[in-house]
């Protein structure tokens, strides 16, 4: 990474410049989005089957 003040080349590692000792900027982390993991797609198709089970047995119920 090249020094904002003087254009001295850095490692990207260093906080100041090995020259000027200007502090460097730092470069922006990328985040990761990990892929969702097998429990959460099963808690999800847990939750719509119970959601589905509420639904029939509640037009069962007043249809009685």
């Amino acid at each position: 990474m090249k020094c904002p003040k003087c254009g001295t080349w850095n490692p990207d590692d260093k906080i100041h410049c090995w020259r000027c000792q200007a502090e460097l900027p730092r470069p922006k982390e990328e985040k990761k989005r990990r892929p969702p993991t097998l429990s959460w797609l099963w808690l999800w198709v847990i939750i719509i089957i119970l959601a589905i089970v509420l639904i029939l047995q509640t037009c069962f119920v007043a249809v009685e």
